[in-house]
């Protein structure tokens, strides 16, 4: 683990203030979007309120040092092969939720993406925005910030927890529906915990994609969003597959290293 000049207080005073400010942004957008008229199928405001919350963090610790925001956008042959891994991930994770719908006699609420509501080609661009607004938050900011002191797996459950609870609406939804949204945030955060390791920073690309992939995948495919606990369980648990897949592949591989060596 990497040493900085944070100390335990401060890196919890920055942790709860950025999770306070974002959630009272969040909560601030969401009131007003629908005095604006965009409709949500587009973009949520509320997937802003994690860049406030990091602009009120360098506003208030603009002096400290030991953090920073690793939002790199740059086109590596490593970060490209991690978006091509991404893309596959996304493909494997829907692949298994269908077919388990199948198996178990589920209905796969499939929409084509020209019957939606607005055109196809503005939500996936307004989806890829609303996604670079979280990740700039929670990939880009919070995950550096833990992982200074703690390991990429535990800060990976730390930011996949707190991301999930931070979308307050899954509590009325039911118990149910709750412990399975917090187990799908807590696999993508793994999942993305893995991913970018030793990407020099470029958290941003890789988290906004597959953040995007995921959110048209669930638009397109399933109802979760209506409280269809089927639907969420199923995505959760086929993440959670791919996240402890991701994380024993690296494990093979960091024994494979460490005896070459």
């Amino acid at each position: 683990m990497e040493e900085n000049n944070l100390t335990k207080f401060k890196l919890f005073l920055m942790v709860a203030i950025y999770f306070v400010t974002t959630s009272i942004a969040a909560f601030a957008f969401g009131i007003l979007q629908p005095h604006i008229g965009v409709p949500t199928v587009i973009i949520q405001f509320t997937q802003f309120g994690p860049t406030i919350g990091v602009l009120v963090i360098a506003l208030i610790f603009f002096k400290q040092r030991g953090w920073s925001v690793s939002y790199g956008l740059g086109f590596t042959p490593i970060v490209l092969r991690r978006l091509l891994v991404v893309i596959a991930m996304v493909v494997v994770i829907f692949a298994i939720s269908i077919i388990w719908f199948q198996i178990t006699g589920n209905q796969v609420d499939y929409k084509h993406p020209f019957s939606l509501s607005e055109p196809f080609w503005i939500i996936i661009i307004a989806q890829f925005i609303g996604a670079a607004g979280e990740e700039f938050g929670w990939r880009c900011f919070l995950q550096p910030l833990l992982q200074s002191r703690f390991s990429v797996t535990v800060t990976s459950i730390i930011v996949g927890l707190l991301w999930g609870v931070w979308h307050v609406g899954i509590f009325a939804e039911g118990w149910l529906y709750t412990l399975s949204f917090l187990l799908f945030t807590v696999s993508i955060s793994l999942i993305l915990g893995e991913l970018l390791r030793k990407t020099n920073g470029s958290n941003l690309i890789i988290a906004t994609l597959f953040h995007t992939l995921i959110n048209l995948g669930l638009l397109l495919f399933f109802k979760e969003e209506s409280g269809n606990v089927v639907a969420m369980a199923t995505t959760a648990v086929a993440c959670f597959i791919v996240a402890v897949a991701i994380i024993w592949i690296h494990a093979i591989r960091s024994k494979s290293s460490s005896k070459d060596t």
